[in-house]
């Protein structure tokens, strides 16, 4: 590894493979930074980003990173924060993962992608239904169940790519989320 990645535009999906099994690590949106856990240590990407919409970025050298923390004590600091906060959205999905139901697991993404990945509502799905699935840990059939579900409980509408939060307090109420603002995924 060489570089860090910025996200300048565009949203990215970072992914691990095991034995032919893909696994959805996240989806990174503008502003993300995509290797910093690298930083250190392993040389080399622990997983595979693939762009999901046409994608912008900024390649930063990793000498340059690596110079600046040992002499910015404020650039650390953020550097810190940006692995903190990814290191709690981690343990998040892994709580959720183990211990919701998936009507559970797939409000709470839902709120994610409205609060957070695409930051409005309604807005328009840039990954597939398949990934979605693996996301949550489900099929895509289970997904569409879902989708049809929510759609039909008044609770979200669908046109296309298209999804729109119709009532937030019972889709909040199904995902158990403290908050509706609060990143859970």
């Amino acid at each position: 590894m060489t570089h860090i990645i910025y996200i300048r535009k565009g949203f990215a999906k970072l992914y691990q493979e095991h034995d032919g099994e893909l696994i959805i690590l996240g989806i990174a949106k503008p502003g993300s930074f995509i290797g910093i856990q690298s930083l250190y240590g392993e040389s080399v990407f622990p997983f595979t980003v693939e762009a999901l919409t046409d994608t912008e970025v900024c390649l930063k050298d990793i000498h340059l990173f690596r110079e600046l923390v040992l002499e910015n004590s404020a650039f650390a600091r953020g550097i810190i924060e940006i692995l903190n906060g990814e290191l709690i959205r981690a343990y998040n999905r892994m709580f959720s993962l183990t211990t919701k139901q998936i009507s559970g697991r797939f409000s709470e993404l839902l709120f994610y992608m409205r609060n957070v990945l695409y930051a409005s509502n309604p807005f328009k799905l840039t990954i597939s239904r398949k990934e979605i699935a693996d996301l949550i840990a489900t099929s895509p059939e289970s997904v569409s169940r879902l989708i049809g579900d929510f759609k039909e409980q008044g609770i979200i509408n669908v046109k296309g790519q298209t999804i729109e939060i119709l009532d937030a307090d019972r889709l909040e109420s199904m995902c158990h989320c403290k908050s509706p603002n609060l990143f859970k995924f």
